[in-house]
This record gives structure tokens, C-alpha cells and sequence, in this order.
């Protein structure tokens, strides 16, 4: 990182270019005027070169002088504001969680209410994202990371089982006349999650035929629409766009309320590969509403100790 000058020499350089004076400046920094004269001075010398011209009753900016003083005003204001969010932040009992975008928005949110409500006064921040956000270095206190759980680095507890529902809406499975056999999966449009580009991130129909041991080749299993993450998947079976393979975890609110159901249950695919993890630093020094949250989040899992 490159090195800085102290803060008093550019804040007397910048109160003084603003006023044209060393007096002024004086005034509003509560030194006085031989010190803003002192400060800009060494500012002056450490970077071996002139920002004043001094006048027996005023102050002249020089070519650089000029230039970089409205450049120190605007850093001095942003400066300010980072200090106003630090302190500001240090007043409220702030905790941050991270977690996969369809996670987020399918399965988090709809029960932070229900943790509001038990903790009014602790206020969450959820940056939803599936890139992954270093924990360990204080980006965020609790994570809930998709996966196989190896995570050497972190405390790890179990959250969701990796379980995947073949689902439909009613109204095109009734359409097409029901879905009785997975070979009749061909008269679908079949929906896909290709999330982060690549296939075997989230399970596929490929990889359900495999595990169901169907070997029909007359089936086209890579038919269809592709979405970049499955809450888009999930909306649009919901929409009737097509049929789709989908997590338990994302898509329970809509089994729930009856805008999907199950087709096929006994094609059901589980994987401990395909879980959800509740993840944290591994550190003594976690606050207590960190603690809170974290112990809450775990009693709203379906993995029990």
C-alpha cells in the first residue's frame, strides 16, 4: 500500500486552499495559524515541492496547489462518510449473511420474519450471491454455502439435505395428461439449472436417470430451456414453461401452496453432494447475537443433530 502523509498536513492544506488563508484555517481546524503554516510546510517537504505561493497578506495556490486541492476536498468528504458509517455501524447490533441467490430468495427470506420477530433488535444485512465470500477474513459472519461440506477452514453444520423433486405445475401435468413413468418425460418441456455454467454443479436429468437406473435412449434428456440459477427454474415450472428437476429446499413454498407438485416421488434424487451448509469462522471471539442467529438458522434446517 503506498505510504500517506499524516492526516493534520492535508486537512491544514485543504482548509487552507479553501479560505486562502492560514488564519481562517486556523479558525475552523481550532489550531492555530503558525501550526496550519507548519503542517502545510511539511506536506510541502515531503513531497519536495511548492502548493502556496505566501504573500505578506494572503495565500496563492500554485499550478499543483490548484490542482490537487479540489481533488482533497472531494477524498477529505468521502474520508468523513466512511468514518460516519463506521461509527454509525458500531451503534446498531449489525450481522451479515451470504448464500446463493435462489437460496436467498426461496428459502431464507420468507422466514426472517419469523427471526424478527423472536429478535427485534438485531437487524440482518443478506448480500445474496452465489460467488463466495470470504468469511474467515470478516466479509460476513454466517454463510450458507451449497456443496459436499469441505470447508477445512470454517465451522461447518449441516442445514438442508441435498434432496431434488422432479415438479410440475398442475395445470401441465393435467394438460398433458399426468406423468406416470419416466419414459413419458418426453412429452414435457424439460426446464435446466445450469448454474455457474457448469452441469455438474446441481443435479441434471442425465444424472437422475442414472441414479434411477433408466436407461431408455430414446429419451432426450437435454431438451429444453436453460436457466442460469434455480430460482428461475423453479418460477418457470411454476409458470408452466415446462417441467423441471428442482431442491426440496427451493422449492417447498410452492409444493406448499399447491403452484407446483411432485411428479414421479419414487424418482426422487438424493446426494450429500448437493447439500446446504450453515458455515462461520472458526473463532472463540463470535458475539453473541452472531451466536443467536447462527443456532436459530440451524433450527429452521431439516438436518438435525
Amino acid at each position: 500500500m503506498i505510504s500517506l502523509p499524516p492526516l493534520n498536513w492535508l486537512k491544514a492544506f485543504e482548509a487552507a486552499a479553501r479560505h486562502s488563508s492560514f488564519k481562517k484555517a486556523a479558525d475552523e481546524l481550532n489550531v492555530t495559524p503558525a501550526a496550519v503554516s507548519q503542517h502545510v510546510k511539511s506536506l510541502e517537504d515531503y513531497y519536495d515541492i511548492k502548493l502556496f505561493v505566501r504573500q505578506t497578506r494572503s495565500l496563492k495556490l500554485t499550478r499543483v496547489g490548484k490542482l490537487a486541492a479540489p481533488l482533497m476536498s472531494k477524498a477529505l468528504e468521502k474520508f468523513t462518510e466512511a468514518c460516519d458509517v463506521i461509527k454509525g455501524d458500531m451503534g446498531r447490533n449489525w450481522l451479515t449473511i451470504t448464500a446463493p441467490l435462489s437460496f436467498c430468495m426461496k428459502w431464507l427470506v420468507p422466514r426472517l420474519e419469523t427471526f424478527n420477530e423472536k429478535y427485534p433488535k438485531l437487524e440482518i444485512r443478506l448480500n445474496a450471491t452465489d460467488e463466495l465470500v470470504d468469511i474467515c477474513q470478516g466479509q460476513a459472519d454466517i454463510g450458507i454455502r451449497y456443496g459436499n461440506g469441505d470447508y477445512p477452514d470454517l465451522e461447518v453444520r449441516t442445514l438442508i439435505d441435498g434432496v431434488y423433486h422432479i415438479v410440475a405445475s398442475p395445470e401441465l401435468l393435467e394438460r398433458h395428461g399426468g406423468l406416470n413413468d419416466f419414459s413419458e418425460l418426453d412429452k414435457f418441456p424439460l426446464l435446466h439449472t445450469d448454474w455457474r455454467g457448469s452441469p455438474d454443479l446441481v443435479p441434471g436429468w442425465d444424472m437422475l436417470a442414472k441414479a434411477a437406473g433408466v436407461t431408455n435412449k430414446k429419451i432426450d434428456l437435454h431438451k429444453g430451456h436453460k436457466f442460469s440459477n434455480e430460482m428461475m427454474s423453479i418460477d418457470a415450472a411454476v409458470s408452466g414453461l415446462g417441467i423441471a428437476l428442482v431442491s426440496q429446499a427451493n422449492s417447498d413454498a410452492e409444493l406448499q401452496a399447491g403452484r407446483l407438485v411432485k411428479a414421479l416421488d419414487n424418482h426422487s434424487f438424493r446426494n450429500s453432494g448437493f447439500q446446504y451448509h450453515l458455515v462461520r469462522a472458526k473463532s472463540s471471539k463470535s458475539s453473541g447475537s452472531a451466536d443467536l442467529l447462527y443456532n436459530w438458522l440451524s433450527e429452521q434446517g431439516s438436518v438435525k443433530d
